[in-house]
């Protein structure tokens, strides 16, 4: 398990669908569907765990994303905790897809792309900054 979040972006969010559905032979359809069969079930939970314990997205944010109860997602962390620790293969399914995310040639362009944000937004907000300043000092000039 990570010791830091990730960002959870639309890129490593479709690698993650992909994952699941190729792991547990579902359509992604079938995984935010309301069906109760036991491999649907099992997806949903890897999915909520992933988002949870490698994104660390709170409950009513993953419950949004599935159009589920925060309850639900609750319950099916703390069912993905219990599986982690009892279930070899869960886990192993868990860490493999978890390696990906980080592993994966596209995870530091990711991360680049995060920085680039973080810039352009500091850029405009020293832009905004400075034209505060200029603003005044015309003020205090006149």
């Amino acid at each position: 398990m990570l010791k830091y979040t990730l960002e959870l972006t639309k890129e490593r969010n479709n690698v993650i669908k992909s994952e699941i559905c190729s792991r547990y032979n579902l359509d992604w359809e079938k995984v935010e569907s309301k069906s109760r069969k036991n491999i649907v079930v099992d997806a949903r939970r890897m999915y909520c765990g992933l988002l949870r314990n490698t994104f660390g997205l709170k409950y009513d944010k993953i419950g949004k994303i599935l159009n589920k109860t925060h309850a639900t997602i609750i319950h099916n962390s703390k069912q993905h905790d219990i599986f982690m620790k009892i279930l070899k293969s869960y886990r192993i399914n868990f860490e493999e897809i978890e390696s990906i995310l980080i592993e994966d040639d596209s995870y530091y362009s990711h991360e680049m792309k995060n920085i680039e944000r973080n810039i352009e937004s500091l850029e405009e907000k020293l832009l905004d900054l400075i034209n505060k300043k200029n603003r005044y000092k015309n003020k205090i000039n006149n």
